[in-house]
């Protein structure tokens, strides 16, 4: 169940929560971690009228980016000092929808997910990405938080 794990992050004290859980699955035959970061298209509104703004929010973007990439690099030191087999990935697009599609893609034996939770009104209209991930996805699903 554990061999090949997916943990989408977005950094978020829950993040960092459930990163510090996966260091203890040291001793379970971990064979491979995969942090992935996706970023919200959602976020990023393009206005096709005005190209001075695309062209800004293009190089805004391409700064996050660039700053995930540094945050998991820094993950996946971490990780690998303590013995695991480490990947990176960012992606573009609706996190939950990104999170299931990589897991189906790479065939990961579970899912590991930092929580914070929210409130019965967010959750009736809207739900939350791990809430959505623990309901459908095709493996194992471990929501920290």
């Amino acid at each position: 169940m554990l061999e090949k794990i997916l943990f989408p992050t977005d950094f978020s004290e829950y993040s960092v929560k459930a990163k510090n859980e996966l260091l203890k699955l040291k001793k379970c035959n971990v064979k491979e971690i995969i942090l992935l970061n996706v970023l919200d298209v959602r976020t990023f509104t393009y206005f096709t009228m005005m190209e001075v703004i695309e062209i800004q929010n293009f190089e805004q973007e391409g700064e996050i980016v660039k700053g995930i990439q540094k945050s998991l690099d820094e993950w996946k030191a971490e990780l690998t000092r303590e013995g695991f087999n480490v990947k990176t990935v960012v992606r573009e697009g609706i996190p939950f929808n990104e999170i299931l599609n990589y897991a189906e893609e790479e065939k990961v034996t579970s899912i590991i997910l930092g929580h914070k939770g929210v409130g019965a009104v967010e959750r009736m209209l809207l739900g939350s990405t791990a809430e959505k991930v623990m309901r459908k996805a095709n493996v194992p699903v471990i929501l920290i938080r």
